[in-house]
């Protein structure tokens, strides 16, 4: 049995809260815990965060230092929370589950694979208006008829120069992963998960699994959905990093892709 550590950082944000804990807490498997890592929120948000941790044991929360930067240091200060072997999640706080079953799914590929155990696990997400709660595009890093594939990490490699990105609120982060790299470039405001995967694509040895399950709802009233400009920037910087010259390729792909994905979703 794997755990699963669920990284939260907040900004008063505790009336979006409820919806992604209770996702969380309906889970047929428990093996789970959150950490929120909270900026400086108002005096209501923390005792709404407090109320919520001592109710449930499994939830926890620091307060995020003066010395870490955004949203990627938050993530960073929840990663040195965690111990070696367990797994991460990273959600915003307008994130949900998409239903009871998502961790125990997870807990049973993983059993089923080892010793062959990846150090990062791709599944889906599904973006959603988070006002109207309709439906939008969907994730997707590859297209496979199969329901579970294992990549090395040449081919991962391969697949970002192709402008295939990784959803970060729907990959499970390993044990080895993080023994890879274990933090976000504070650089980036907006485009450090894209650095982290192109960083960790050049590693020795890394093993992917990409598995075609729904198992998060992402709301697209992200602070990266407004910052659209920025966000190119700093996704042009990222590649230019990690590419040199060759960087427009996987930027003008990634753009091709979004645009094919905008396909309206059925209610």
């Amino acid at each position: 049995m794997i755990s699963i550590k669920i990284i939260v950082p907040t900004l008063n944000s505790y009336l979006l809260l409820p919806r992604l804990i209770g996702s969380l807490k309906a889970q047929t498997w428990r093996n789970w815990n959150l950490i929120f890592v909270d900026g400086e929120s108002s005096p209501d948000h923390v005792n709404w965060i407090k109320s919520s941790c001592e109710e449930d044991q499994r939830l926890t929360w620091v307060k995020q230092s003066n010395m870490s930067k955004g949203i990627f240091g938050a993530m960073n200060e929840g990663i040195n929370k965690c111990n070696s072997e367990e797994w991460l999640l990273f959600w915003g706080s307008d994130d949900w589950a998409t239903s009871p079953n998502v961790f125990a799914d997870i807990n049973e590929s993983l059993i089923r694979i080892k010793p062959n155990t990846p150090d990062l696990v791709i599944y889906r997400g599904r973006y959603i208006d988070r006002d109207r709660g309709k439906l939008k595009r969907k994730t997707s890093f590859i297209s496979s008829t199969n329901n579970q594939k294992m990549l090395s990490g040449n081919t991962f490699r391969k697949k970002l120069y192709f402008g295939s990105t990784p959803p970060h609120q729907a990959t499970l982060f390993g044990p080895g992963a993080l023994s890879k790299l274990n933090q976000y470039s504070e650089k980036f405001d907006l485009a450090a998960d894209l650095d982290y995967f192109l960083k960790i694509s050049i590693s020795k040895e890394l093993n992917i699994m990409v598995v075609d399950n729904e198992i998060v709802y992402i709301s697209d009233a992200g602070i990266s959905g407004i910052q659209r400009n920025k966000r190119l920037k700093e996704v042009q910087i990222a590649y230019k990093n990690s590419f040199k010259n060759s960087w427009w390729v996987p930027f003008i792909f990634r753009y091709i892709k979004k645009i094919f994905s905008l396909i309206p979703i059925a209610q």
